[in-house]
C-alpha cells in the first residue's frame, strides 16, 4: 500500500487487489469523490446516521464535519486492514471508523434503520470502494435492503392493520388464558422428520406426490398454515399443527370449514380473532408482545417471525426436534407465473395486486420471476437456516420447484420419503396446563396507560401553548434555573420521553409505530445545518411539540375508543 499526492493537493491510498494496483478515489480529481459525498449527505437531518463505505486517506472529512451536526452519528466501514489500522485515530465521538465485518454490518443496520429512523439513514461508498471491494459492497447493499424492508414492512402493517391488531389482542385474551404455551411441545418430536407446507405455485404438484405416498406420511410432523390446510384435509392428508399467524378476516375465510378440526391450532396475540374464538381444535399460544406487558408470560418462550408464516413453521417445527426438515409449496417465486398453488387461491387474492419485479435462480438453475417480497422472505430464511444449521446437525430439504435456497438443497419429495428419514416412531404429545393470564387486569393496565398518557399530552400541550402565548424570544442555552419557561419545557420533554420509553406502549401495538413514525417524519425533522439555530429556539420547540402532543392526544383517544367499542363486541359475542 502506497500513498500518493492528487493532481488537486489530496493524497489518496494505492492497494494491490487481486494481483492490481488500484486507487482507493481519483488520483486526478479527488475533488469529484468529496464532492459526490457532500452532495449525497447535502439534506441530513440533525439526528441522521450517516453509513460510509471506505475512509481511505480520511482527506474528506474536514468537509464531512463541516455538514453535520452535533447530533449526526457516522459508520465509516473500511474493508482494508492496513488503511483502518492508520485511519484509527482519525475517529472521535461522532465518527466511528470500523473494520469491516459482516456480521457487524448486520447489526448495524438491523439496529439503525427503525421505524424511528427509517428516512434518517444515509449511505455512501467512498471514491472507487465500490469497484474495488465489489463483494464487500454488495453484501452491505443487501443488508441494508433487508433492514429497509424490515422497516417498510413494519410501516405498513401499522398503515393497515393496526387496528385489527388491537382488536384481536383484545378479543384474544380470553382465548389465550385457555391455549397451552408453544414451548410445552418444543423437543417433543426429536429426529421425527417434519413436512413443512407452504402454499407456493408446487403444492399442486407436491400434493400429488403426497397423495402416492400416504402410508410414509404416518411417520412425519406435518405443519401448515391456515392457507392450506384445506388442501390437505381435502386430499385426506391429516395435519399434524395449523400455524395461523396473519390479523385479516381473510384467515378466517381460508378455514371457515374446517372450524370442527381436532387438529392443534398454533397463534400469537394478534392472530385474526373470528378464527380463534370459533375454531373448536386445542390451541397453542406463541407470546410476543405479552411477554413484555404480562408477568405470566414473562418468561415464556417463543418462536421465529420472518415475514411469512412459513419461517414460523418452519421454527417450530426446529424447536419440536424435527429432523429433516422437509419444504413443500415454498416457490418464493411465481413458477408457471402463478402467485399460489390452484388448491390455496381464495377470494381474498382477487383484491391484491401479485406482480413480478425481478428474477432468481430455481432449483433447477433457470431464471423464475419474482417480487421483492418473496426474494426478501427467501433471503430471511437462508439467513435463519445458516444461523440454525451452524453446527450442520439440522438438514433442510426443499421439494418445491421454484427458488433456490441456499442451506436447502432441492430433492424429489418421493425420494426424500424413499430414505432412512424415520429414526423414531411419531407419538402424540400429551400437553398440559393453560396460560395463568387475568384478562381483566391487562385490559385495566392498558386503559390506564391510555388515560395516564393522554392527560401527560394535554397538560404538555397546554404548556406549549402557554410559551407560544407569551411569544418569549429566549434560547434553552439562556434559560437559568428560576425561569418559568425551562420547567414548561422540562415537563413536556418529560412527557414525551416516558410516553416513548415505557413498555406499556406496547399495548398500543401498530398505532403506537405509525405516530413515532408519523412525528419523526412530520415534526422532528430538523436539517444539521439549522441545529444550532433552532434546538435551543424557545419558540420553535413549543410549535413542534404542541403538534407533537396534538397527533399523541388524538392517537390516544382513537385507541380507548375502539378498546371499549371491542370489549363491548368480545362480550356481546360471548353472550350470544
Amino acid at each position: 500500500m502506497k500513498k500518493y499526492k492528487t493532481s488537486d493537493g489530496y493524497h489518496v491510498y494505492q492497494i494491490l487487489r487481486d494481483k492490481t494496483f488500484q486507487f482507493m478515489a481519483d488520483k486526478k480529481n479527488y475533488t469529484e469523490d468529496i464532492k459526490k459525498l457532500m452532495n449525497n449527505i447535502e439534506d441530513i437531518k440533525y439526528d441522521s446516521i450517516i453509513f460510509l463505505f471506505g475512509i481511505d486517506t480520511g482527506c474528506y472529512l474536514d468537509e464531512l464535519k463541516k455538514q453535520i451536526c452535533i447530533q449526526n452519528k457516522v459508520f465509516i466501514l473500511e474493508p482494508n486492514l492496513e488503511i483502518f489500522q492508520k485511519s484509527c485515530e482519525m475517529a472521535d465521538d461522532q465518527i466511528h471508523i470500523l473494520l469491516f465485518d459482516k456480521e457487524l454490518v448486520k447489526m448495524l443496520f438491523k439496529k439503525a434503520v427503525t421505524v424511528l429512523n427509517f428516512n434518517n439513514i444515509y449511505f455512501h461508498a467512498f471514491g472507487n470502494y465500490q469497484d474495488v471491494y465489489k463483494e464487500e459492497y454488495d453484501y452491505m447493499i443487501e443488508q441494508l435492503d433487508c433492514a429497509y424492508y424490515d422497516a417498510s414492512a413494519s410501516i405498513n402493517l401499522a398503515n393497515r392493520f393496526k387496528k385489527d391488531f388491537l382488536k384481536n389482542l383484545i378479543c384474544n385474551l380470553s382465548v389465550i388464558k385457555n391455549a397451552a404455551p408453544v414451548q410445552q411441545y418444543f423437543l417433543t418430536q426429536k429426529e421425527i422428520p417434519a413436512i413443512v407446507v407452504s402454499a407456493g405455485p408446487s403444492l399442486d404438484r407436491n400434493i400429488i406426490e403426497m397423495k402416492k405416498n400416504k402410508d410414509k406420511l404416518k411417520g412425519t410432523f406435518i405443519i401448515t398454515g391456515s392457507r392450506t390446510a384445506a388442501a390437505l384435509v381435502e386430499n385426506g392428508m391429516k395435519p399434524d399443527m395449523i400455524v395461523s399467524i396473519d390479523p385479516v378476516e381473510a384467515n378466517y375465510d381460508m378455514m371457515k370449514n374446517y372450524l370442527d378440526l381436532d387438529i392443534p391450532l398454533a397463534f400469537y396475540e394478534y392472530s385474526n380473532r373470528c378464527l380463534l374464538q370459533e375454531y373448536q381444535g386445542y390451541k397453542i399460544f406463541i407470546p410476543t408482545v405479552l411477554q413484555r406487558l404480562s408477568e405470566s408470560c414473562r418468561n415464556m418462550k417463543s418462536v421465529y417471525f420472518g415475514g411469512s408464516v412459513a419461517h414460523t413453521c418452519i421454527d417450530i417445527a426446529v424447536k419440536l426436534g424435527c429432523n429433516p426438515i422437509i419444504l413443500i409449496g415454498q416457490d418464493l417465486a411465481f413458477t408457471n407465473n402463478l402467485h399460489h398453488a390452484q388448491r390455496a387461491i381464495y377470494e381474498y387474492d382477487k383484491q391484491l395486486d401479485y406482480r413480478a419485479d425481478i428474477t432468481v435462480k430455481n432449483v433447477f438453475g433457470k431464471e423464475v420471476p419474482t417480487n421483492v417480497s418473496l426474494e426478501h422472505f427467501r433471503r430471511a430464511l437462508e439467513r435463519y437456516i445458516a444461523f440454525i444449521n451452524k453446527d450442520g446437525t439440522k438438514e433442510f430439504i426443499n421439494c418445491s420447484y421454484g427458488a433456490a435456497i441456499n442451506g436447502a438443497p432441492h430433492e424429489e419429495l418421493e425420494t426424500v420419503l424413499e430414505r432412512d428419514i424415520y429414526r423414531k416412531e411419531k407419538s402424540q404429545p400429551v400437553i398440559k396446563g393453560k396460560v395463568d393470564l387475568n384478562e381483566k387486569e391487562i385490559i385495566d393496565s392498558m386503559l390506564f396507560h391510555v388515560d395516564t398518557n393522554h392527560k401527560k399530552a394535554q397538560q404538555a400541550l397546554t404548556l406549549c401553548e402557554l410559551i407560544i402565548e407569551e411569544n418569549q424570544k429566549k434560547s434553552l442555552l439562556d434559560l437559568t434555573s428560576d425561569d418559568p419557561d425551562l420547567q414548561r419545557m422540562l415537563n413536556i420533554l418529560a412527557a414525551a420521553n416516558e410516553f416513548r420509553i415505557s413498555g406499556s406502549s406496547s399495548y398500543l401495538g401498530e398505532y403506537f409505530n405509525q405516530f413515532i413514525y408519523d412525528s419523526k417524519t412530520n415534526l422532528f425533522s430538523m436539517y444539521a445545518k439549522d441545529y444550532r439555530r433552532l434546538s435551543p429556539d424557545l419558540q420553535y420547540q413549543a410549535k413542534v411539540f404542541k403538534e407533537y402532543f396534538s397527533m399523541m392526544a388524538a392517537m390516544l383517544e382513537e385507541v380507548k375508543n375502539l378498546v371499549l367499542e371491542t370489549l363491548k363486541e368480545c362480550r356481546k359475542e360471548r353472550i350470544l
